[in-house]
């Protein structure tokens, strides 16, 4: 898989996110909360990809990329979001080793993924790592873009 590609993915998310001027919402995440996760989202997939790398069969679970406790604790931990476009950075090029970790034969190796959004389970099936790579960075990543924008007075 094409390391650089998952890179240049995260261009105009980390750029929306240090062109801040963001606003409060009245409901949902914060352009902090939505940059956490999407940092520890890569984080918990780059975990997988590594393991399967190494001739384990983990599996996914994105518990910690939506909790809030976990998402305000990692805002935290970061401060701003100049940090915090860093840590998308960070989480970005980890993401993309660990796809280029991945041969022909792992990357098509099925894990169990199960994601929640919002309170409802939208999967709870197997999926190919390097389709679930690819997958997190272009449509879920395009997801928050537009979250993270919607966000920009």
């Amino acid at each position: 898989m094409e390391g650089q590609f998952i890179e240049s993915a995260y261009g105009p998310f980390v750029a929306a996110l240090r062109d801040g001027h963001f606003v409060a919402p009245s409901e949902g995440w914060s352009a902090e909360e939505v940059a956490a996760h999407v940092a520890i989202n890569n984080d918990l997939i780059a975990t997988v990809a590594e393991a399967i790398a190494a001739g384990d069969q983990p599996s996914y679970d994105n518990s910690a990329a939506v909790d809030i406790a976990q998402l305000r604790a990692y805002v935290t931990r970061f401060g701003d979001t100049e940090s915090l476009a860093t840590a998308v950075e960070q989480s970005a090029r980890r993401l993309a080793a660990a796809a280029q970790a991945l041969d022909e034969v792992s990357s098509a190796r099925e894990l169990q993924v199960r994601i929640v959004d919002n309170g409802d389970v939208v999967r709870d099936s197997p999926v190919a790592i390097g389709e679930f790579i690819k997958g997190n960075a272009s449509f879920h990543l395009n997801i928050h873009l537009e979250q993270l924008t919607s966000l920009q007075s």
